[in-house]
This record gives structure tokens, sequence and C-alpha cells, in this order.
């Protein structure tokens, strides 16, 4: 079995402290990923001796060598011992000539000038520096290196990418102490730190369009049956919740035997229609969908699709929120953090959105919501998703790595003639782990059943000239199950909402007329989500189905909408022409047009933070 090695060398004149925390953050992370795959070397304190040792145990079986250190453009530091690039190289040959080393990473200073002899002897990448880093840089950029080829399962080119990126941010928002901090290099008392430059070094791309993490296994493959955690765990979330159908069956399950597609039922039934509908694709509850029922490419696009779609979702929910505080003057003046936040949103392309991060964008308006007295969230529960809860770590771990999975595989979508970022012998795995992320992150969803979506159609004033009281009759289509069918209902209400749209509610009224599905109620507490979400078929009176679509970019005196169906499907997109002219017969359809027209020339005006909130 091939073997990573992995190395950490201090010196006691020079001692760098953050050695001790990538030498626990990379072991770590190579524990919790390693299914009999491989072997693990670790050398905390690395010597010459102990690391020839160690090349000569597992002779032609390195698959990894990592080297964390002092170093410089001839030698790595070991416990003060300064070993010869060279001489490293060279014991390196029997796993060059077995083809099992991948790849060499040499994180300490200025190491690049010992690259050429590694890829002269047929190492096939080598990641060094080029210049002096900083020992925090370095151990970020080292951790996160490990995490995106092993968790993330990234290819070296795209994990190289990764953690540059992650290092070069930290080294950019974190306080680094430049005069206190010691550089990885050996002899260059006095210079100062440089930003880090790592480099990736290789002969063949294909050398880098691939994993080096080995693959082999000695253990029986885990039979994978898709859907079935997620079914469980979501189904659970739901009981725990006290949602009533889920409750009802969950009875039922201890006297009879209930199919896998009761609960998926169940729970497509009780989510808003655009949660619902990516999960019963993911469930292949439709006619075709084969390719969804075993692990596989389209399988992981899914399980991405469902992630994405729903956080997107709770986006347009804060962003909603934020702009009716902005409208009814309960906040005057946004903070510029907030405001640049709102303008980036909206100048996003329909790529760029397709993969963007809905959780940052989540938490900076929950934390501004919090500065503001007697404000709280339209959706309560986010107070139980603090991400300084230690609780919630395991949740915010899966928004991560599920954020990484859809941007991989929409990589794939958007950009088909660039190398993947996945190879296919990796994705049955990631489809599983990826699956058990999504079960994580849905067991803090549950409380989505108590959040009815729908589509107010038309609102009617009912008073006869005896009745001393207005009664506000609300048309009203629900949005809460994976058809999207058009389920009228009426809302009766002592006060009318404030305009029509896509709302979403947080309490049920009572039954007023069954036969004619009134419901009646004093008030209802909502949340308007137009225009970052609408019904397109809302300007058709002749439909009988809805169709809901997301906002997607601004381009001329076109606005674009994405299907929350086919989220990825340019075909399925929706343009709005803000001058589009209907004709006399359709004077319905051009109200209902027109304001939608308006919203978004408001939400514009907002998001440039030029906001006019017309009387």
């Amino acid at each position: 079995m091939k073997t990573i090695i992995i190395s950490f060398a201090n010196s006691s004149e020079q001692p760098l402290k953050s050695i001790t925390e990538e030498d626990a953050g990379i072991h770590t992370i190579l524990n919790e990923n390693n299914r009999g795959n491989f072997n693990i070397h670790r050398e905390s304190y690395a010597t010459i001796d102990n690391i020839n040792s160690a090349f000569s145990v597992h002779g032609s079986n390195i698959g990894i060598f990592h080297y964390a250190g002092h170093a410089d453009q001839q030698s790595l530091l070991f416990n003060d011992q300064a070993a010869n690039g060279k001489g490293i190289a060279f014991q390196l040959q029997p796993s060059i000539g077995s083809g099992a080393l991948k790849l060499v990473i040499l994180n300490g200073c200025s190491t690049a000038a010992q690259v050429n002899q590694l890829l002269e002897l047929g190492v096939p990448a080598v990641i060094a520096t080029s210049a002096s880093i900083n020992d925090i840089t370095a151990k970020i950029f080292g951790i996160e290196l490990f995490r995106n080829l092993c968790q993330k399962r990234m290819t070296t080119r795209y994990a190289f990418t990764a953690a540059l990126a992650s290092a070069q941010t930290a080294a950019t928002n974190v306080s680094l102490g430049l005069g206190e901090h010691m550089d990885r290099a050996l002899n260059i008392p006095g210079e100062k730190p440089r930003e880090p430059f790592w480099g990736l070094f290789y002969k063949k791309a294909e050398a880098v369009d691939s994993s080096p993490i080995p693959a082999e296994t000695t253990q029986t493959e885990v039979a994978y049956e898709p859907n079935l955690q997620l079914t469980q765990t979501i189904f659970t979330a739901l009981v725990l919740d006290g949602n009533v159908p889920a409750q009802q069956l969950d009875e039922r399950k201890k006297q009879e035997i209930i199919e896998d597609n009761v609960f998926q039922k169940t729970i497509m039934d009780v989510f808003p229609h655009p949660i619902a509908i990516q999960l019963k694709t993911l469930f292949a509850a439709e006619y075709g969908a084969d390719a969804l029922k075993k692990p596989g490419i389209k399988r992981l696009e899914q399980i991405a699709r469902v992630f994405h779609i729903t956080t997107e979702f709770m986006g347009i929910i804060m962003i909603s929120q934020l702009w009716e505080l902005k409208i009814t003057k309960q906040v005057t003046a946004l903070p510029d953090e907030i405001s640049d936040l709102m303008e980036k949103y909206f100048k996003l392309t329909i790529h760029e959105r397709a993969v963007y991060n809905y959780s940052t964008l989540i938490k900076a308006i929950r934390k501004y919501i919090d500065t503001q007295a007697n404000v709280n969230y339209f959706v309560t529960e986010l107070e139980t998703l603090r991400e300084e809860d230690p609780a919630n770590k395991p949740f915010g771990d899966a928004c991560e790595y599920l954020s990484y999975i859809r941007n991989a595989t929409y990589f794939s979508i958007s950009n088909p003639n660039d190398p993947p970022m996945i190879q296919e012998s990796e994705i049955p795995q990631l489809c599983l782990t990826a699956e058990e992320m999504l079960s994580v992150f849905f067991e803090k969803l549950g409380f989505l059943h108590r959040y009815t979506l729908t589509s107010i159609q038309n609102i009617r004033i009912n008073k006869f000239r005896h009745d001393t009281s207005t009664e506000f009759d609300h048309q009203v289509v629900k949005l809460m199950n994976s058809n999207a069918s058009h389920e009228v209902n009426y809302y009766l209400l002592a006060k009318h909402l404030d305009n029509s749209g896509v709302i979403l509610t947080k309490q049920s009224l009572n039954v007023f007329n069954v036969e004619r599905r009134q419901y009646k109620g004093d008030e209802l507490a909502f949340l308007n989500l137009s225009p970052l979400v609408v019904d397109i078929n809302s300007f058709e009176s002749r439909s009988d189905r809805s169709n809901l679509v997301f906002y997607g970019n601004f381009s001329g005196d076109v606005y674009v909408f994405r299907n929350v169906s086919k989220p990825d499907d340019e075909l399925n997109r929706v343009e709005i022409n803000i001058h589009r002219k209907f004709g006399r017969t359709e004077q319905q359809e051009q109200g209902r047009y027109e304001a939608v027209c308006k919203q978004l020339n408001a939400f514009k005006e907002f998001a440039l933070h030029e906001i006019i909130v017309h009387p």
C-alpha cells in the first residue's frame, strides 16, 4: 500500500510556532479521509536520521512527500540539521521508478531552486516557493492544500490554486505582525518577509490534472444505497420539529412497512417548492431518471444543486428582509460592507450566481440585523445556526464541502472544454460523502416546514352595504410541494397584504369554509420575496400551474430569471424586458407584468445604493 509522508521540522534557534498546528491539521485531515487507501507516516520532529529511515522503510511506495519547516535554495532543515535537497531527491527515486510518487511539497522558503532536480529525476509534480514566506500563511496553505486534496478530492492543479487563494486571503485580512514572525528561510537575517509566492511545477499537464491521493483499498467497498441516509435524516428532522404529517407517518411505520417513496413524498409535500422540486429530482421520482439512482456525475451534480438552491432560497429571504427594513424606514443608511454586498449580488452574471456562496451573504446580513434594536429575523430559527456555536461546526463544514462540489460540478457544465475539477474515478466516493454532507446540512433545516410559500394572485375587497367591517379576500396559490400545482386557496383577512407577489408566511390560518377553500384570520405574518422570486405564470390568466423563477441578472433593459426546476438550463431561462408591450386583450397580464417591472427597477436602485422609495 502506498504511503503519504508528512514531515515537520522546527529550528531551536528560529522556532516556528505554527508548525505544530500545521502538523496536527494535516494529520487530522489525512486520518478523517483515509478509508484504507493509504498509510500515513508522520514525523512531527523530523531529523535527517528518521527521514532517511522513513525513505528506507517505505522504499518504492511513497505516494506524497510533504515537508514543512526552514529551507533555502539547496537545503531542508531538519531539527537544525541541513539536509541536501539533491540527496533527498535521489532517495525518492525508488518511488519515482515504481510510479507511486505523484507529488512533492516543499512548504518552506525559497525552495523553487530544488525543483529542477526533482523534475529531472521524474517527480511528476512539485509545489515549492520562490520567496520567503510567512509562518502563519504557510501553515494555512499546507492545511488547506491537504483539505482540498483529501476531503474535497480536488486534482493537484485545483487544490493548489484553492489553497493559494486561502493563504493570500489570510495574509490580506489577518494581522500577521510582519516584524515579529519568522520566515521559513535559512541564513537571510534581517530580510523582511514578503508576500507568499508558491509555485506548482510539472512537465506534463496530466500530472496535475489528477488526484495524487492513493486510491487503492484493502477494504470491501461499502454498499451505497442512494437517498437512504438523506431521506431518513430529513424525515427525522421533520418529526422532531413537530411536523404533523411526518409524525403521523412515524406512528404508522411502527405498525406497518412503509416504502421509502412514501417518506420522500411526505418530505416533498411540506417543503417550499424550490427545495421540494430539487429533492424530487434527486430522489429520482420522475420517469427516466436512472442516472440519478446510482453514483455518477449526474447524481453528484444534483446533490450540489439541491444544496445551492436551498441556500439561495435562504439568501433571498435575508435580502428580502433587508430590503423591507429599508423600504419601511426601519433602517436609514446601510453600512458600506452591506451596501457593497448588495451591489455585488445584483451585478453577478448567471454563471457567477450559479456558484455564489450564499452562506457568506446570509452570515453578513444576519450579523447586521443583530445590530438593530427591536428587529428579529423573519426566519427566527436562524438563531440556532450561529457559526460561533461549536455544535454548528458540522453544519458549517458541510456547507463548505457542498459549496466546493457545486463549484466543481457546475464548472464542468459551464466549461466543458477545460480539464474537469473532479476525476471520474473519484465520483463514486464523492457521491457518498456529498450525500453525507447534505444530510448534515438538512438535519438543521427541519424548521422549513413551518414556512409556507404562496403566490398572491389577486386581492379583492369583500364588503356589503349592511356590513360594518371590511374583509379582504386574497386569492392564493400554495407553493409547498414538488408539483407546484394550481391549488387555489383564499385567505380572508381583516387587513390586506401590501401587494401581490410571492410571499413567505410563518403561521397557519384557521379553516373557514372547506368547500370554498377559505382560511380566515385577523392578520398574517409574511415576507414578500418579489421580485427576487416571481411566479411567471401569474402573467397568464389561462395557466393552471405555477412557474417559479429566481432572479438571475440584469443586462440592458432585460431582467433574466432562472427556472427553479432547472436552474442551470439555459433553455428554461425567462427574460423580462421592461419595455415589453401587451395587446388590448391582455390588460390583466400587463398589470401584473408592470408591477413586477416596477419592483425590479426599485430593487436595482436599492442594490446600486440609489434607493428611491416611491409613494
